[in-house]
């Protein structure tokens, strides 16, 4: 019988249980569709359950299941199989009834008495018991020695009904299967008869239903997986089982028959075979069911065991014919073939040593579909991968474990990914992990819980838009001639993007609940929304938008600043004012003799302007290049610190992917400090922060676990604050920034190399956190600062040069930058060159016939449509990469593949190290196919890959020349000074991430020259992008007169790119 697959769901008794209650008709359905089901099922002590069933069909297959229930199992259980079988008609109408077969009514009265009586086997009220006789041939002839099509015809097993005679013996007259079938037997034991009624449904159901209940019943050829189990309960019942041939009773065996499959290491051989291990030794033995559950052998006696486990199909067949593999094909045994065998639970072991089991790797995709009323479907599934990295096989997150899964690893990931969903997006739950459709308010938690997922090792793919809250709402009243839309003088701007008025005013109207803006899905359920609405109407803009006289006031952001306020404290913004106006003159400050380096000049600066600012309770933004050692400038200030106020520790938060460096730094130039690193949540470690930091005097922790813990780490009252890659906490409306803003340090440092990256607001957040007070409100700094800097850094008459030198004045002493060129940097030189690559033949064709399409595409477009602007640009950019980005069957010829790899091999051969950035994995993954076909060693890290320290070493121990990373994993904390090439095959808008990438080489510690190669592919949008880098340096001309890039495109900007 097929049951479509439900049985890959759910455990193996759940599922046997939940066939004999549909088979009994205890599932009654209250509503069905083709993606749910409701139903009500009774228990076997007449309790009554509700189920509801979550499923997907492809075909007659189930992909998805996902049950609950009012019992106390929940998930999953029988009486959500037993509602699912019934719902869809998957047991045969007539197996549901046959139990319920009425007897004849003597009146229309009686007729509910009888069918009860009937249903629960009421009939029997007697105490005669029952028997199974069971007649036994031995098999003639080995199995092994027939062809399979004989073997099951070597012995038999035939089943009778029996009753006690007269003379107290078992007969086989005044009984019958079919009576006891039915349920009917007045004058036997009626716990008996239900079992025995539910032993002959698991036969019939074992032969497709195609027999009635003839005497002798052939117990050969039943294919149920419920025999075992309900011949036990008939068992348990009392129900004798007799040889029919002695009339004596069968040897029930008390111990099971133990099905093994041996791996013995003979050599040159793993032998692989089948025993059946008891302490009778069997020899001419049946085995009954399929799988074989029971053992029947004849030494004189009838004996009969039941098999634990299950012998499994691997098993049945082993036992036909031994298996021998090469010990030089060992590899390709364990990987295709040794997962599906320890799955069975029957490995036993002779001089063969069992490798590990695979880790899973638990995956959440996330996709959306609709547009006005957004719908995200979550699906849960475990990957596992080879020894590469490369996603083998993956399985539904609640199904049974099968073949190379491991289940103990299984459950424990899932037990943390619960505890982080139950707590961020308590929707996704239900009451436990599954599939679900989120929609609405529940759309909004799903990039934090993509982040705190990740830092647990989930693998989140996340195809899907952001959804965010409406944060910040603004109207512009000036015209931009150069953005005009519509031709309405007023413009809205929500979260700095422009939103066309008709569309808002009309998804507010009637109440929609997200709306499209740049990029991202926002929320427009926020009282700021609400209030613009009504300004709007009471102006009548949308009926008279043109005219001129109109004006409106500006609207007063009271959430939005409330949000911004988060981080400031009036107290603590009042005692950095006082602090300014009576700090005393600092002393220079002395390094401490306990520091294990020497400082560069530049260095010592920075270390004295730190501790100067550390001494008078101040805070600040060191904004270093990379690789000017900003880590020991710290850890000298802090040693300092420490020598002369010891107490609450310091606080040093970083990414997750540099705690471990800090740590590493600490003890190497500050061996006398009590450096404490945090690499997970108290419910992993087991221990309270402050137990686990007791003593310490700096603390090393990652942004993901500062959230997480935020009350924990409030708890320590530190003394300090060190944010290194402080642009993590950019953003003033973000959970990071808030938290790092209520941790009550007397200091706070922001250590970053990219003080600004998209805005000034940025800029803003930064000195919120580290000088309370100096840059005033975000309103006042908006309106003073933020809005003409920027306004006249995206004009293309430039300005703003005063207003830049006031800002820099203002935040001048608090702010410490310097350039590798500034500090004259005793660095190897760093050459740069731009090798030009021609597209060839057909790859040339493709991107021309795209180019086109894409014109066409955005022909029109206007400021709203910048998402769909990008994606035409991205598929231009993958195309001019390699053809296979855009179409993974193309056969066109991968030109710039074509100009790498005689690169690097002549880079390999000359014995130089390089690192190979992308933004693009797939194309790393292609570059990565290219060395394994040249044979040239290499490394891989993309954002996905864990054990970034043992990488670095392998790397630095030349194990590998080559290096693959990714443009966004390898920004941030790596030190890769033993590689003098860096090629970066793919520009990007931002220089500023490039320059990231090459400073992993070009660095304190390189010796040789640094020799960078950008790949450009000629006449295509790769040439524009370089082109457009240039003009993207302005806004950190606010810190300093260096040009910096700030890594944001208007869609005008993007369009240009496809002229």
């Amino acid at each position: 019988m097929n049951y479509g697959g439900l049985e890959r769901f759910v455990d193996s008794g759940s599922f046997a249980r939940g066939l004999v209650y549909a088979l009994r008709g205890q599932s009654s359905v209250t509503s069905a569709s083709d993606e749910d089901i409701e139903a009500i099922s009774s228990g076997s002590n007449g309790e009554i359950y509700t189920e509801w069933i979550e499923y997907e069909l492809e075909g007659e297959e189930f992909v998805h299941f996902s049950g609950r229930c009012t019992c106390p199992v929940g998930y999953n259980c029988k009486h959500c199989v037993s509602a699912t079988l019934t719902a869809l008609k998957l047991v045969p109408p007539s197996l549901m009834t046959a139990s319920q077969v009425s007897r004849p009514r003597t009146d229309a009265n009686s007729g509910w008495r009888r069918a009860l009586t009937n249903m629960l086997g009421l009939e029997a009220t007697g105490q005669d018991p029952i028997a199974l006789g069971f007649t036994f041939t031995a098999p003639r002839v080995p199995m092994s020695s027939l062809p399979i099509w004989k073997q099951q015809t070597t012995g038999r097993l035939e089943m009778h009904s029996m009753r006690k005679g007269k003379r107290d013996t078992w007969i086989k007259t005044g009984i019958s299967l079919s009576n006891l079938r039915e349920g009917i037997g007045r004058e036997f034991d009626p716990r008996q008869v239900r079992a025995v009624r539910d032993f002959l449904m698991a036969c019939e159901l074992g032969s497709g239903g195609l027999f009635g209940m003839r005497e002798p019943l052939s117990m050969t050829m039943l294919h149920s997986p419920l025999l075992g189990y309900y011949l036990k309960g008939c068992i348990d019942a009392g129900v004798e089982l007799v040889d029919t041939v002695t009339k004596l009773p069968i040897i029930i065996e008390p111990e099971p028959a133990v099905p093994t499959i041996n791996l013995t290491d003979t050599g040159d051989f793993i032998d692989v075979t089948a025993a059946l291990n008891h302490p009778s030794d069997p020899k001419d033995f049946l085995l009954i069911g399929k799988p074989s559950q029971l053992v029947f052998w004849d030494d004189g006696k009838l004996h009969m065991a039941f098999l634990e486990p299950v012998a499994s199909e691997e098993w049945s067949y082993l036992r036909r014919k031994d298996v021998r593999v090469p010990t030089s094909e060992q590899d390709d045994f364990e990987r295709d073939f040794l997962p599906a065998l320890r799955v069975t639970g029957m490995i036993k072991t002779d001089g063969y040593e069992l490798p590990l089991p695979p880790e899973p790797v638990l995956r959440l995709t996330l996709t959306s579909s609709g547009e006005r009323l957004p719908v995200v479907t979550a699906n849960w599934e475990w990957a596992y991968q080879d020894k590469r990295g490369h996603v083998i096989s993956t399985y539904p997150l609640w199904s049974p474990p099968g073949p190379g899964r491991n289940a103990e690893a299984e459950q424990a990931i899932r037990s943390e990914a619960s505890d982080v969903v139950a707590r961020v997006c308590p929707a996704m739950m239900g009451e436990r992990l599954g599939w679900i459709k989120l929609r609405g308010e529940q759309l909004l938690a799903l990039d934090e819980l993509a982040s705190e997922l990740a830092a647990i090792g989930v693998e989140v793919v996340q195809d899907t838009p952001t959804f965010r809250r409406a944060e910040d709402v603004q109207v512009d009243l000036d015209v931009d001639e150069s953005r005009d839309w519509l031709d309405l003088r007023m413009r809205v701007l929500v979260d700095g993007q422009p939103v066309e008025l008709r569309e808002l005013l009309g998804a507010l109207a009637v109440g929609q609940r997200f709306t499209y803006v740049g990029g991202s899905y926002v929320d427009l359920d926020s009282p700021d929304l609400a209030r613009l609405r009504a300004l709007i109407e009471e102006a009548r803009l949308l009926g008279d938008a043109r005219r001129s006289e109109l004006r409106v006031p500006k609207i007063r952001q009271s959430w939005w600043q409330d949000l911004l306020d988060l981080g400031i404290v009036n107290a603590s913004a009042n005692r950095w004012l006082e602090a300014v106006r009576n700090a005393p003159e600092p002393e220079p400050a002395t390094v401490p003799d306990t520091l294990n380096a020497t400082l560069r000049p530049y260095q010592e600066v920075g270390f004295g302007w730190l501790s100067q600012l550390r001494d008078a309770g101040l805070g600040g933004v060191l904004a270093d290049d990379m690789g000017l050692g900003k880590t020991v400038q710290v850890l000298a200030m802090i040693l300092r610190d420490r020598e002369r106020n010891p107490g609450s520790p310091w606080l040093v938060v970083a990414p997750t992917s540099v705690v471990g460096n800090w740590v590493s730094e600490a003890e190497r130039f500050a061996p006398t400090l009590k450096v404490v690193g945090i690499d997970s949540t108290e419910r992993i470690r087991g221990t309270r922060l402050a137990d686990e930091v007791s003593g310490a005097d700096v603390v090393v922790t990652s942004y993901t676990l500062m959230r997480l813990e935020a009350d924990a780490y409030r708890a320590l009252g530190i003394t300090g604050l060190v944010l290194d890659e402080a642009q993590n906490v950019k953003n003033a409306k973000s959970k990071g920034f808030a938290v790092a803003a209520s941790l009550g340090a007397a200091t706070v440092f922001a250590v970053t190399g990219t003080p600004i990256e998209n805005n000034l607001g940025e800029l803003w957040a930064m000195f919120s956190l580290t000088a309370p007070g100096l840059l005033g409100s975000a309103e006042k700094f908006n309106d003073a600062y933020r809005k003409p800097i920027e306004k006249a850094a995206s004009s293309p008459d430039g300005g703003g040069e005063e207003l830049m030198a006031t800002l820099r004045r203002r935040i001048g002493p608090f702010l410490l930058r310097r350039t590798k060129q500034s500090v004259s940097l005793d660095l190897p030189p760093k050459q740069e060159q731009v090798l030009r690559v021609e597209l060839k033949g057909s790859h040339r064709r493709m991107y021309d016939v795209q180019l086109e399409k894409e014109r066409q595409r955005v022909l029109g477009l206007s400021e709203e449509d910048r998402i769909e602007i990008l994606s035409s640009l991205t598929r231009l950019r993958q195309l001019a990469i390699d053809p296979r980005l855009a179409d993974g069957d193309s056969a066109a010829p991968a030109s710039k593949l074509d100009e790498l790899l005689p690169l690097l091999e002549s880079l390999v051969a000359e014995h130089h190290s390089a690192l190979v950035f992308s933004q693009f994995t797939r194309f790393l993954k292609l570059v990565a196919e290219r060395l394994d076909e040249a044979g040239i060693p290499y490394l891989y890290l993309d954002g996905s890959t864990r054990g970034r320290p043992g990488l670095i070493k392998r790397f630095a121990a030349g194990e590998a020349p080559v290096f693959l990373i990714s443009l966004k994993a390898g920004g941030t904390g790596l030190n890769l000074t033993m590689a003098d090439y860096a090629i970066l095959t793919d520009p990007w808008w931002n220089p500023a991430a490039e320059e990231q990438a090459v400073d992993r080489a070009h660095r304190i510690g390189q010796t040789r020259p640094v020799h960078v190669y950008r790949l450009v592919a000629e006449g295509t949008i790769e040439e524009k992008v370089v082109d457009l880098q240039d003009q993207k340096r302005r806004l950190l001309g606010v810190l300093s007169e260096d040009g910096a890039a700030d890594g944001k495109l208007s869609a005008a900007e993007l369009r240009a790119l496809l002229d």
